[in-house]
């Protein structure tokens, strides 16, 4: 993609700068619930210490729906990430619009210089991306989006990828920190990667002090959660079994099931640690970049 197709795509146009010295938080997730249910405690935290965040969304959800249009849903969708985005405190959010569950399709090449020309202008301290080597993860569209975003925070970095960029005071740009982000299915999630020298590891984030900020931000996602509702009671109906909460379903029991569900993640997440609520990431921090005998 050439320099002015990618500026016409990024609408490129004046960003309010942060504060001297604060640090710039930068959230990719596929969809938008993703980054919610699965680092948005942490992420809160970060924004109420004074960091600036602002979130990319690749897809536009219009495949999880319960009865609407794909035109009809992703309205929906454009709306409530919105509105997740504000309570959490995100500054901004960014949709490349691409087709939820097509990103297969879409170059690899086109999708990392979109987020490298995010990574580039606004420079972030902290990265948060979807884990593409995570395990079980139906939703291969989170895969994509990881991957781009990590090769993407890599060129950064490397004035030879888009140097037209420079143009318009793109220039290149490191990520101290990378969070890599993902829903705590893989039995084996904790399991060191390796040396830490240039391989992320396991890290976990207590998050009771932002777990009813995040409650809050799933919940207004309320297509994605009604949708999930009527397909368990679906289910549940297809196999003869009964759910009391799922017997009357409307917003009050959706929200219950959001309940459950976060902070029964949460749970998993801090269990054999000193937190009772928890998210689960692989890290890369200085000694991802730097060899601690460097540093000596």
């Amino acid at each position: 993609m050439c320099l002015p197709a990618i500026l016409l795509a990024a609408g490129l146009r004046a960003q309010p700068q942060p504060a001297s010295g604060n640090r710039v938080v930068l959230v990719i997730t596929a969809d938008a619930s993703d980054y919610i249910l699965a680092a948005g405690g942490a992420i809160a935290a970060m924004i109420e210490d004074g960091a600036t965040a602002y979130l990319i969304r690749t897809t536009n959800d219009e495949k999880d729906s319960w009865e609407l249009s794909p035109e009809e849903t992703a309205r929906h969708y454009s709306d409530e990430s919105e509105q997740a985005a504000k309570i959490l405190g995100i500054q901004e959010v960014i949709s490349l619009g691409y087709r939820a569950g097509e990103l297969a399709a879409v170059s690899h090449t086109e999708l990392r210089d979109r987020l490298m020309f995010y990574v580039r202008l606004y420079k972030p301290a902290v990265l948060f991306l979807p884990n593409p080597y995570a395990e079980y993860v139906e939703v291969v569209d989170r895969f994509y989006t990881g991957k781009a975003a990590e090769e993407a925070q890599r060129v950064a970095a490397l004035e030879n990828f888009q140097p037209p960029f420079s143009t318009v005071g793109l220039t290149t740009h490191i990520v101290g920190e990378l969070y890599y982000y993902a829903q705590p299915f893989d039995p084996r999630r904790r399991e060191p990667e390796g040396t830490p020298t240039f391989v992320p590891q396991p890290k976990t984030v207590g998050i009771s002090t932002t777990f009813e900020k995040k409650l809050r931000a799933a919940q207004a996602l309320y297509t994605a959660n009604y949708s999930m509702t009527m397909h368990i009671k679906k289910r549940l109906d297809n196999t003869g079994r009964r759910l009391p909460l799922l017997e009357t379903v409307n917003s009050e029991s959706v929200n219950q099931l959001v309940e459950i569900n976060l902070r029964k993640l949460a749970e998993i997440a801090a269990r054999d640690t000193s937190y009772e609520l928890a998210e689960e990431f692989h890290y890369a921090g200085v000694e991802y970049q730097i060899p601690s005998s460097y540093l000596k």
